[in-house]
């Protein structure tokens, strides 16, 4: 997408979104897993659709950000990631990633002289990282109640 095509959601598209995101969000709390139903319909025609949870929740999450006036653009992230893609997806620079990579804390596998990642395993990285600092979190807070430092 270029930036001659993007545009800024108008007053009544902001709006529409706003209710269209309130209404499936609504619908998503009495609904909390699975598959919806959607029904789409206009003059004297009607469609039934079934939208996969993942793709639901993705939905709600584009209406809000129209709703608060902004633009949403979506990308495919393929299954094999290159490094720079990686690196976005983790919010490091491409330098620090491959560090990562060379010192096995992420898998990879060369096609000619490139790196390529699998998203299963940069998402397991991303999700051991996580617990890990949460881990360590959780560490320094208890010391800083020991200490008396937290209250």
């Amino acid at each position: 997408m270029s930036v001659k095509q993007i545009s800024l959601p108008d007053t009544r598209a902001v709006e529409l979104a706003a209710s269209a995101a309130a209404a499936l969000k609504a619908y998503l709390s009495a609904h909390p897993s699975g598959a919806a139903r959607l029904r789409l319909g206009s003059a004297g025609s009607e469609t039934q659709v079934v939208v996969p949870e993942a793709a639901f929740a993705l939905l709600v999450a584009m209406l809000e950000e129209l709703a608060r006036g902004n633009t949403v653009a979506m990308a495919a992230v393929q299954e094999e990631l290159t490094t720079q893609q990686a690196a976005d997806l983790l919010n490091v620079s491409r330098p620090y990633l491959i560090g990562l990579l060379e010192d096995g804390k992420i898998p990879f596998h060369r096609v000619g002289n490139r790196r390529k990642l699998s998203l299963a395993d940069l998402l397991e990285y991303k999700r051991r990282d996580t617990a890990h600092r949460e881990e360590i979190l959780d560490q320094l807070t208890a010391e800083a109640q020991e200490m008396g430092l937290y209250d």
